[in-house]
């Protein structure tokens, strides 16, 4: 905690008098005034950790010169509102209890769980578990006081997690280019920081150290949990203060190296909404089409079409995996843009600088590839979304859906078959070393998996959660060998997405080898499906032959541990793992309606 002396606190006291007085001040003195009180915190903090190591009579010296240049303070300081800095603001900042929760759609599995528990336990949910849900609405109980400027780390340890970063997140969304951000780093020690021109990229280096930094926080120790990656991505923020009033290629990074902290913390929300800025900066400098009008000369120094191409096809990527988390309507449309689709020849995004040698052609359209598969995968789940969990909630009948089903069902086999050999998930890879193809691999069956559970969720347990709808009944009965394919399609889908976890070694592996920045949705998805179908289809004839209902069980458990195991460092995991617990217990009653129905049914 920053220290505060007596002529501190008289200081303060003296200045909000002075406010409570003042008449109010315009929006643009308040932003002026709010960035000098920053400046002026900033060297407030810096003189605190410089004093402490003076002897009492330098103090004594340091402390009487303060004084005189403190009076000095222009009185205008003290005009308007402005915003409280350090650990008091983020006490007064907590989200009020009567925050309403945000919406979800029927695609996510929060919605699911809902769902799920209404016809289980109906009205008793509200008193006895709570509303389901493992997100953070907001950052500031999280968020730390940046006692002091992190500035850059040392040498070796930035480059150590600028590689962490590039091991994981750039082998998925290649936006950037290895050999600018190796050049940018090395410049940065040489830059006066204070410069704004150099802010963007002081920016996006603290989102990715923020990164870096929670990745190798794994596995937790005994040692009481590290802040250092919140105070990387509070340092990121500073300097990103602004950067929404300049559309350029370098301010949509920097929205979306935050976008995956945000996701990797489990700030679903606010990472949408980051999101939705970068898309509208793309759409602003034309990154959406082939040719540009705006004819910027910056935007054709800073990047190349390509990385242009790249950078749109990683926010499509990524607007697509929120929509489908969340149940929100996609903010890219495809018939409004015609983009290329990146090359697979092109090196620009992992070559590190000039005098490494020129990665193979085949290698580079090897790593590519990944990129290029996701890309047309992201274009079904476009589909799943529209067709079977549309956001308008005005849904198409139960008949089309199930059709749909089936049809989406065989493009994701065809989309499976397409794959090069090296990213086939489904196949042995007998003595490769690449760790890259291993991680690659990993991100591409959890999507796969979850994305194939996720279009037969709909037909699963219908006489639970469709018991009152006349429409889904009919299906039901006319059409009950289908359900029941679809039904174990679905269980067969979480089984596969829970069965990648029976070789993880650890919590580091889980983190690294996989794409952690969805794992604990997809993980969640896949769970709260066992759950549900254990105790559903229980004594059901669906599972004869198949697997048992203790397989599915201990299937759901997996998932359970791994958050288990994750919850000390992860408060995203922690909340995951108490709601699945809840979801575990629950039980359908002995002799209900839905076992009527269910009777019923089977004999139809």
């Amino acid at each position: 905690m920053r220290r505060r002396t007596a002529a501190q606190g008289k200081r303060d006291d003296g200045a909000d008098q002075l406010l409570e007085n003042s008449p109010p001040a315009t929006g643009e003195q308040l932003a002026h005034l709010a960035s000098y009180h920053q400046t002026m915190e900033s060297y407030e903090m810096l003189i605190d950790d410089l004093r402490s190591k003076l002897d009492s009579s330098d103090r004594l010296a340091l402390d009487l010169n303060l004084s005189k240049i403190r009076r000095q303070k222009p009185r205008e300081l003290a005009l308007g509102q402005l915003p409280k800095h350090g650990p008091e603001r983020h006490q007064q900042s907590k989200p009020s209890s009567t925050t309403p929760p945000s919406y979800v759609g029927k695609v996510s599995e929060i919605h699911f769980i809902r769902a799920v528990h209404r016809c289980m336990q109906g009205s008793e949910v509200s008193e006895v578990t709570g509303e389901p849900g493992y997100g953070s609405p907001s950052l500031s109980e999280s968020l730390v006081s940046l006692n002091r400027p992190l500035l850059l780390p040392p040498k070796e340890e930035a480059y150590q997690l600028l590689n962490v970063y590039l091991s994981t997140i750039h082998i998925a969304y290649p936006f950037l280019s290895r050999r600018q951000l190796f050049e940018e780093l090395e410049s940065l020690w040489m830059k006066d920081c204070d410069n704004v021109e150099y802010q963007p990229w002081l920016a996006l280096f603290s989102f990715i150290f923020a990164i870096g930094s929670y990745y190798t926080s794994f596995p937790h120790r005994k040692e009481a949990p590290s802040s250092q990656h919140f105070r990387y991505f509070q340092q990121g923020l500073y300097f990103a203060h602004g950067i929404d009033s300049n559309c350029s290629l370098i301010s949509i990074w920097v929205l979306l190296v935050q976008c995956f902290f945000l996701l990797a913390i489990c700030h679903t929300d606010h990472c949408w909404n980051t999101l939705g800025l970068a898309i509208r900066m793309g759409q602003s400098i034309g990154l959406h089409v082939e040719t540009s009008s705006t004819g910027s000369s910056q935007e054709s120094s800073i990047g190349s079409r390509s990385q242009q191409r790249r950078t749109w096809y990683s926010m499509y990527v990524l607007d697509r995996l929120l929509a489908l988390q969340l149940g929100r309507p996609m903010a890219i449309h495809e018939e409004d843009c015609q983009v290329e689709m990146p090359s697979l020849g092109d090196q620009s995004a992992f070559v590190k600088d000039a005098n490494e040698p020129t990665l193979g052609d085949n290698h580079v359209s090897s790593i590519m590839a990944y990129f290029r598969a996701v890309i047309c995968f992201s274009s079904i789940v476009s589909q799943v979304i529209r067709e079977l969990y549309r956001p308008s909630q005005i849904d198409l009948g139960p008949d089309q859906m199930l059709h749909s089903a089936s049809s989406l069902d065989q493009q994701l086999a065809q989309w499976k078959e397409s794959l090069p050999r090296h990213l086939r998930f489904d196949r042995g890879h007998t003595f490769e070393r690449s760790i890259s193809f291993k991680r690659q691999r990993n991100m591409l069956a959890v999507k796969f998996h979850h994305l194939r559970a996720l279009v037969y969720r709909p037909f699963l347990c219908l006489l639970l959660l469709q018991a009152h709808n006349e429409s889904f009944m009919d299906l039901l009965i006319q059409h009950k060998m289908e359900i029941s394919r679809a039904e174990w399609s679905c269980i067969s889908a979480a089984q596969e997405t829970a069965k990648l976890l029976h070789h993880v070694a650890d919590e580091r592996s889980l983190v690294h080898d996989f794409p952690w920045w969805q794992m604990i949705s997809c993980l969640i998805c896949a769970s709260s499906i066992l759950f549900v179908a254990e105790a559903f289809y229980r004594d059901h004839d669906l599972l004869e032959g198949r697997t048992s209902a203790s397989c599915v069980r201990d299937d759901a458990e997996i998932c359970l541990q791994v958050f288990k195991a994750l919850s000390a460092n992860s408060d995203a995991a922690k909340r995951a793992a108490d709601m699945l617990e809840g979801l575990s217990r629950l039980r359908l009653p002995a002799d209900g309606e839905c076992n009527q129905l269910t009777r019923k049914t089977c004999n139809a």
